[in-house]
Protein backbone atom coordinates (compact mmCIF):
# COMPACT_ATOMS: atom_id res chain seq x y z
CA UNK A 1 0.00 0.00 0.00
CA UNK A 2 1.28 3.66 -0.71
CA UNK A 3 2.22 5.55 1.83
CA UNK A 4 -1.10 8.45 0.08
CA UNK A 5 -3.75 5.42 0.53
CA UNK A 6 -2.41 4.80 3.86
CA UNK A 7 -2.77 8.52 5.08
CA UNK A 8 -6.10 8.47 3.20
CA UNK A 9 -7.44 5.56 4.80
CA UNK A 10 -6.24 6.90 8.65
CA UNK A 11 -8.11 10.15 7.82
CA UNK A 12 -11.21 8.22 6.70
CA UNK A 13 -10.61 6.12 10.22
CA UNK A 14 -9.44 9.01 12.35
CA UNK A 15 -9.67 12.32 10.86
CA UNK A 16 -7.87 14.04 14.23
CA UNK A 17 -4.69 11.78 14.12
CA UNK A 18 -1.49 13.32 13.61
CA UNK A 19 1.72 11.77 12.44
CA UNK A 20 5.10 11.60 13.57
CA UNK A 21 7.28 12.73 10.45
CA UNK A 22 11.01 13.76 10.18
CA UNK A 23 12.91 15.82 9.28
CA UNK A 24 16.85 16.01 8.14
CA UNK A 25 17.27 19.80 8.61
CA UNK A 26 21.24 19.61 9.43
CA UNK A 27 24.57 18.34 7.53
CA UNK A 28 25.36 15.97 10.29
CA UNK A 29 22.10 13.98 9.26
CA UNK A 30 20.64 13.87 12.64
CA UNK A 31 16.51 13.79 12.45
CA UNK A 32 14.23 16.29 14.24
CA UNK A 33 11.19 14.50 14.83
CA UNK A 34 7.55 16.98 14.93
CA UNK A 35 3.79 16.05 14.46
CA UNK A 36 1.96 16.83 11.53
CA UNK A 37 -1.83 17.07 10.98
CA UNK A 38 -2.49 14.38 8.78
CA UNK A 39 -5.34 17.22 6.77
CA UNK A 40 -2.28 19.28 6.08
CA UNK A 41 0.05 15.88 5.17
CA UNK A 42 -0.31 16.16 1.54
CA UNK A 43 0.24 19.56 0.84
CA UNK A 44 3.48 19.37 2.97
CA UNK A 45 6.34 21.01 1.02
CA UNK A 46 9.33 19.56 2.79
CA UNK A 47 10.00 15.76 2.12
CA UNK A 48 8.97 14.02 5.27
CA UNK A 49 9.66 10.14 6.53
CA UNK A 50 6.66 8.83 8.28
CA UNK A 51 7.00 6.86 11.12
CA UNK A 52 3.65 4.92 11.96
CA UNK A 53 4.17 3.44 15.54
CA UNK A 54 1.99 1.79 17.91
CA UNK A 55 -0.95 1.64 15.07
CA UNK A 56 -2.98 -1.10 14.78
CA UNK A 57 -1.93 -2.15 11.04
CA UNK A 58 -5.09 -4.36 10.58
CA UNK A 59 -7.27 -1.42 10.99
CA UNK A 60 -6.42 -0.20 7.80
CA UNK A 61 -6.52 -3.00 5.82
CA UNK A 62 -8.08 -2.16 2.55
CA UNK A 63 -10.92 -4.47 3.06
CA UNK A 64 -11.52 -3.54 6.33
CA UNK A 65 -12.09 0.44 6.00
CA UNK A 66 -15.65 -0.18 4.46
CA UNK A 67 -16.66 -2.32 7.20
CA UNK A 68 -15.24 0.37 9.55
CA UNK A 69 -17.35 3.20 7.74
CA UNK A 70 -20.56 0.31 7.38
CA UNK A 71 -20.44 0.34 11.48
CA UNK A 72 -20.44 3.74 12.06
CA UNK A 73 -23.52 4.20 9.85
CA UNK A 74 -24.64 1.54 11.68
CA UNK A 75 -23.99 2.67 14.88
CA UNK A 76 -25.64 6.17 13.94
CA UNK A 77 -29.07 4.65 12.33
CA UNK A 78 -28.89 2.43 15.99
CA UNK A 79 -29.02 5.91 18.04
CA UNK A 80 -31.41 7.28 15.30
CA UNK A 81 -34.20 4.09 16.09
CA UNK A 82 -33.73 3.48 12.34
CA UNK A 83 -33.17 -0.02 12.29
CA UNK A 84 -36.15 -2.21 12.10
CA UNK A 85 -37.71 -4.14 9.44
CA UNK A 86 -40.86 -1.83 9.45
CA UNK A 87 -38.69 1.31 8.56
CA UNK A 88 -37.48 -0.60 5.08
CA UNK A 89 -39.93 0.91 2.90
CA UNK A 90 -39.72 4.31 4.15
CA UNK A 91 -35.72 3.87 4.32
CA UNK A 92 -36.12 3.23 0.66
CA UNK A 93 -38.03 6.06 -0.46
CA UNK A 94 -35.25 7.77 1.32
CA UNK A 95 -32.29 6.23 -0.97
CA UNK A 96 -34.61 6.81 -3.73
CA UNK A 97 -34.39 10.74 -2.75
CA UNK A 98 -30.55 11.01 -2.07
CA UNK A 99 -29.89 9.59 -5.79
CA UNK A 100 -32.27 12.62 -7.11
CA UNK A 101 -30.00 14.96 -4.93
CA UNK A 102 -26.94 13.17 -6.50
CA UNK A 103 -28.62 13.55 -10.17
CA UNK A 104 -29.22 17.42 -9.06
CA UNK A 105 -25.18 17.99 -8.66
CA UNK A 106 -24.82 16.20 -11.38
CA UNK A 107 -26.84 17.99 -13.38
CA UNK A 108 -25.75 20.98 -12.24
CA UNK A 109 -22.40 20.55 -12.70
CA UNK A 110 -22.26 19.18 -16.14
CA UNK A 111 -25.57 21.23 -17.92
CA UNK A 112 -25.80 24.40 -15.52
CA UNK A 113 -22.56 25.09 -15.05
CA UNK A 114 -20.67 23.14 -18.03
CA UNK A 115 -17.96 21.60 -15.63
CA UNK A 116 -17.71 18.09 -17.78
CA UNK A 117 -14.30 17.16 -16.00
CA UNK A 118 -14.99 14.42 -14.06
CA UNK A 119 -10.90 13.43 -13.54
CA UNK A 120 -8.99 14.33 -10.33
CA UNK A 121 -6.45 16.53 -10.19
CA UNK A 122 -8.78 19.46 -11.76
CA UNK A 123 -7.44 22.76 -10.14
CA UNK A 124 -10.66 24.79 -10.85
CA UNK A 125 -12.28 25.12 -7.54
CA UNK A 126 -15.90 25.47 -8.75
CA UNK A 127 -14.84 21.59 -10.69
CA UNK A 128 -13.44 20.99 -6.69
CA UNK A 129 -16.48 21.88 -4.85
CA UNK A 130 -19.12 20.30 -7.50
CA UNK A 131 -17.17 17.20 -7.34
CA UNK A 132 -17.44 17.40 -3.21
CA UNK A 133 -21.01 17.98 -3.47
CA UNK A 134 -21.48 14.77 -5.79
CA UNK A 135 -19.37 12.86 -3.16
CA UNK A 136 -21.46 13.88 -0.71
CA UNK A 137 -24.31 12.91 -2.01
CA UNK A 138 -22.80 9.44 -3.30
CA UNK A 139 -21.91 8.78 0.15
CA UNK A 140 -25.51 9.74 1.22
CA UNK A 141 -26.81 7.21 -1.34
CA UNK A 142 -24.42 4.41 0.12
CA UNK A 143 -25.49 5.33 3.90
CA UNK A 144 -29.07 4.62 2.89
CA UNK A 145 -28.72 1.03 1.44
CA UNK A 146 -26.60 0.36 3.88
CA UNK A 147 -29.16 1.01 7.05
CA UNK A 148 -31.68 -0.44 4.12
CA UNK A 149 -29.74 -3.50 4.00
CA UNK A 150 -29.50 -3.94 7.40
CA UNK A 151 -33.32 -3.56 8.18
CA UNK A 152 -33.75 -6.17 5.30
CA UNK A 153 -31.05 -8.28 7.08
CA UNK A 154 -28.97 -8.22 4.17
CA UNK A 155 -24.85 -8.28 3.81
CA UNK A 156 -23.99 -5.25 1.24
CA UNK A 157 -20.52 -6.78 0.57
CA UNK A 158 -22.71 -10.15 -0.38
CA UNK A 159 -24.79 -8.24 -2.42
CA UNK A 160 -22.31 -6.60 -4.87
CA UNK A 161 -20.44 -10.22 -5.07
CA UNK A 162 -23.85 -12.01 -6.20
CA UNK A 163 -24.33 -9.13 -9.05
CA UNK A 164 -20.69 -9.34 -9.84
CA UNK A 165 -21.15 -12.86 -9.52
CA UNK A 166 -23.67 -12.00 -12.09
CA UNK A 167 -22.47 -10.10 -14.37
CA UNK A 168 -18.37 -11.16 -14.95
CA UNK A 169 -18.99 -13.22 -17.64
CA UNK A 170 -21.79 -10.95 -19.40
CA UNK A 171 -21.24 -10.95 -23.32
CA UNK A 172 -23.04 -7.78 -24.83
CA UNK A 173 -21.87 -4.57 -26.47
CA UNK A 174 -22.34 -0.70 -25.22
CA UNK A 175 -24.63 1.28 -27.31
CA UNK A 176 -24.76 4.76 -26.19
CA UNK A 177 -22.79 4.64 -23.75
CA UNK A 178 -25.04 1.89 -22.11
CA UNK A 179 -24.24 -1.85 -21.74
CA UNK A 180 -26.52 -4.01 -23.10
CA UNK A 181 -26.45 -7.89 -22.89
CA UNK A 182 -26.15 -10.35 -25.56
CA UNK A 183 -29.12 -11.55 -24.96
CA UNK A 184 -31.35 -8.56 -25.31
CA UNK A 185 -29.46 -7.07 -28.27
Amino acid sequence: MKVKDLIMKLIYCDPEAEVKCLTYKSDNDEAEVFSLDIRTLEDYEDNVDLILDNLDVDRFNEDQVFEILRNKVLEWAKDKDLLHEGNAERQFMKFIEEAFEFRDEWILMVHEYNKCNFGEGDDDPEVVEYRGNMQLEMGDIFVTLIILCDQLNLDPVECLDRAYDKIKDRKGKTINGVFVKEEDL
